[in-house]
């Protein structure tokens, strides 16, 4: 089944040859069908090989055990009043209840929280860039180590920032109270979305210029090597129980028994090659400005992660840019025509290093 799947994804870059024109040309159409087909073979055959995996490990333990205690208290109660004694955004909550109803086995809850997860910056592209382009993103983000994290770990953040990046989309598009109302939507299943929504808002209230937005990551940066970005937060005006949580001695130590240090210099490590990378690329687009917003997204939710970084499993709220960066990468290779031609070798690349973490060889949640 294996040898099937990498048979599929090597038939896709070979695809990717035609988009280019480089190589062979068949009719439009067929080729879309071809793609599409393609896609969901390689998503079928992957979830196959990813149910043979022990997936109820870390915070899928905690979300199942809040499923089956929602689908119990569902039996006997109506949906606000389960709403009010369950903790967790409402939004999710709606959701384990629909999901109770169709499963009571962790494999395939997991399998389905992934499926959703990946869905939704499948749809994002499909909105963006076309159909033809789905399967596509799907291997940039199958392929990301990042999104073994996002979504069979912190599938709440997942769906968050999967809500996010439709939302982005979306705006990108015109529709921008649509994006508004879909953004306010992700914080329904993780709060810290919120503070995604007013940093955007922010951004395009004051239009920031994009080197602002730089310099202020460069601070942050700073001041997360310095351990100075505490006291920066502590001398703000406002009091959170979430922060005085975090910043404790149990969850501090819980974070670095994961390996996930306050302050820990790999993840910053982590968001500036990103953050170089996509700075580079944007040389290719440089007066494309939707890609300009998704620089500046990229560039101020992760100072805002510089920002928190001191706070227990601050690589969460990292995430939220993070996530970004497949997408990013994406759209300059499929709108640029230079490098465009390029595609193929960047899909042969992104798919032999993301092969080192794939959990289909054995998934540890860490």
């Amino acid at each position: 089944m294996v040898v099937f799947f990498f048979l599929f994804i090597t038939v896709l870059v070979l695809l990717s040859f035609n988009d280019t024109k480089t190589l062979i040309s068949i009719d439009r159409q067929i080729y879309i069908v071809c793609v599409i087909f393609l896609g969901i073979l390689i998503f079928v055959t992957y979830l196959f090989l990813l149910s043979k995996q022990n997936l109820f490990q870390s915070d899928m333990m905690a979300y199942f055990s809040n499923l089956q205690n929602v689908h119990y208290l569902i039996s006997f109660n109506t949906l606000p009043e389960v709403l009010k004694q369950v903790e967790f955004e409402k939004g999710f909550l709606i959701l384990q209840v629909i999901v109770g109803y169709l499963t009571n086995n962790v494999q395939v809850y997991a399998l389905i929280m992934y499926s959703l997860i990946l869905l939704l910056p499948l749809i994002a592209a499909g909105f963006y860039f076309g159909l033809d382009s789905v399967p596509f993103v799907m291997i940039h983000y199958v392929f990301f180590n990042i999104f073994n994290t996002v979504s069979l770990i912190v599938i709440r953040q997942g769906i968050a920032i999967g809500i996010l990046l439709i939302a982005l989309t979306i705006y990108l598009r015109g529709q921008k109270k649509v994006a508004i109302v879909l953004m306010l939507l992700a914080a329904q299943y993780h709060s810290t979305a919120y503070i995604m929504l007013i940093a955007f808002l922010i951004i395009k209230f004051f239009r920031f210029k994009l080197k602002l937005i730089i310099v202020l990551w460069i601070i942050a940066a700073i001041s997360y090597l310095t351990d100075w970005n505490q006291k920066i937060i502590q001398l703000l005006p406002f009091n959170s129980q979430y922060i005085l949580s975090y910043t404790g001695d149990l969850w501090s130590q819980q974070s670095a028994m994961y390996g996930q240090e306050p302050n820990s210099i790999k993840y910053l490590f982590y968001s500036m090659i990103f953050l170089i990378i996509i700075l580079i690329l944007r040389r290719f687009c440089s007066n494309d400005k939707d890609l300009l917003l998704l620089v500046k997204m990229y560039t101020i939710w992760n100072t805002l992660f510089l920002i928190f970084g001191f706070i227990a499993f601050s690589s969460r709220i990292a995430l939220y840019s993070w996530f970004l960066f497949p997408f990013i990468v994406f759209y300059v290779f499929w709108k640029n025509k230079l490098l465009k031609t390029y595609y193929p070798v960047l899909l042969l690349v992104w798919v032999m290093v993301g092969l080192v973490s794939m959990p289909i060889f054995g998934w540890k949640a860490i």
